[in-house]
């Protein structure tokens, strides 16, 4: 079974807010393909299901063993806690009942979402961070291509991004800041540079800037488009 990616604080969030359990998936609809465990289900690690009971509903994800000694262990989507193991056959009887979902992926039309952003934006982000020097991740990105984009597991794709997003800025950041404390060394002359030395200098960290920003804008395209795609459930 491919697993859907965990749910987003924001869709967990809908999914409490709902009144009814018809509003809670179709909340869970708008995000996820939300299918009704079959009789004999073998539940597997890391997948997420939505549990409809007599008072209440839950909506889990289960842990790596999902079960131990006939008893499975999973956490609270809501809370982010470990729940009470549950004994499988209990939850099989609520299976026969149609009262078990499991999420998975939700299909996608690649058309409709290379119309928000495509592998080329991916690509000349690549092209741009390398250039700019202040992106070790470089491998990272591509796998975020390759596999998490192009499989269409858009939630994990935007949060690799998004940490590579913010090393980058932390980087970007201390260069800037070292750029600044060397022109104060050249201006109180404690850093000697002849005029020939100074020029290249200052041709170089020009050109690496313009790097830099072309960068950090191609960045902000893929999150963007990312997150849109997240948000529509796509």
């Amino acid at each position: 079974m491919d697993h859907a990616d965990p749910p987003a604080r924001e869709i967990v969030d809908a999914v409490a807010a709902a009144a009814s359990v018809d509003e809670k998936l179709a909340a869970l609809r708008s995000h996820y393909q939300v299918d009704l465990v079959q009789p004999g289900h073998r539940f597997e690690d890391g997948a997420t299901y939505f549990i409809v009971g007599t008072a209440a509903c839950w909506l889990v994800r289960m842990r790596s063993p999902a079960v131990v000694d006939g008893h499975l262990h999973f956490d609270s989507c809501v809370h982010g806690m470990p729940m009470k193991p549950l004994d499988v056959e209990r939850l099989q009887a609520a299976v026969a009942r149609r009262r078990v979902h499991v999420l998975l992926p939700k299909a996608f039309d690649p058309a409709e979402r290379d119309r928000i952003i495509d592998i080329g934006a991916f690509s000349q982000l690549i092209d741009s961070a390398q250039r700019s020097g202040l992106v070790p991740g470089i491998a990272t990105i591509i796998q975020v291509r390759d596999c998490e984009f192009r499989r269409g597991r858009h939630l994990q794709a935007l949060q690799l991004m998004e940490t590579q997003f913010q090393g980058f800025v932390g980087r970007a950041s201390q260069r800037t800041q070292r750029l600044a404390r060397e022109e104060a060394d050249i201006a109180s002359g404690k850093l000697r540079l002849s005029p020939k030395e100074l020029q290249a200098k200052r041709l170089r960290d020009g050109q690496q800037t313009q790097h830099v920003e072309r960068a950090r804008t191609k960045f902000q395209r893929v999150l963007e488009g990312l997150r849109t795609i997240v948000q529509r459930g796509m």
